[in-house]
């Protein structure tokens, strides 16, 4: 899988990609709050006058589910969903993001290829992408029993792309459920840092 995420990263980007500067502009750490009414809201179809709803905190939901690397919910996005959402691109994204952490390599380059025509800028795209192949890093460390260099590698992958953040708690809670999904739970995090159980990853939503 990181063998096919570089390779799909050279090819956007060249033969030699870099870490692309980040965009504060571009990223996912937005300042607008999220709708406490949970309800839905509408936007005009791209052709005709047709209403179409959207849900309006899709997109701050995926963008938590993204920093907790919670892959299988990312994954669950559709197109269908997506479509008329004012941040489909980004939202696109994120879903091709979950595809590339779970091996569905196909899938993911097809989102990617609807980020772009969505209008996603390709300084994001390179962030995000590059935030997956050190996801990719970091838990092949932490396969290895290589701590210190897993939750190095998850830490570059949160600040790429989501840079607003408290760094070191998000990259904590990184840390937890990657392991968590690699069936290891390091327990010793939770005994050493007091704050990472302020860290505990929220109640996963179902994105319909």
């Amino acid at each position: 899988m990181l063998n096919s995420l570089t390779k799909w990263i050279r090819h956007l980007f060249g033969s030699k990609p870099q870490e692309p500067e980040q965009d504060v502009a571009a990223t996912f750490a937005f300042s607008e709050e999220p709708s406490s009414t949970g309800k839905k809201v509408t936007a005009f179809a791209e052709e005709g006058i047709t209403v179409v709803p959207y849900d309006e905190n899709l997109l701050e939901r995926a963008r938590i589910q993204w920093q907790f690397g919670d892959w299988e919910s990312l994954a669950r996005l559709e197109r269908s969903t997506l479509q008329h959402h004012p941040d489909r691109a980004k939202l696109a994204l994120l879903a091709a993001s979950g595809h590339f952490q779970q091996g569905n390599i196909s899938v993911a380059k097809q989102f990617i290829q609807l980020a772009q025509d969505w209008g996603c800028s390709k300084r994001l795209l390179g962030q995000v992408l590059i935030a997956g192949v050190h996801n990719s890093l970091g838990r092949t460390a932490a396969s290895m029993g290589d701590k210190e260099r897993a939750m190095s590698h998850f830490g570059n992958a949160v600040s790429l792309v989501t840079p607003g953040s408290d760094l070191r708690l998000v990259t904590r809670a990184r840390t937890l459920e990657q392991y968590s999904q690699l069936g290891q739970p390091p327990i010793e995090l939770l005994q050493h840092d007091p704050k990472l159980s302020e860290a505990t990853y929220p109640q996963k939503e179902t994105i319909s």
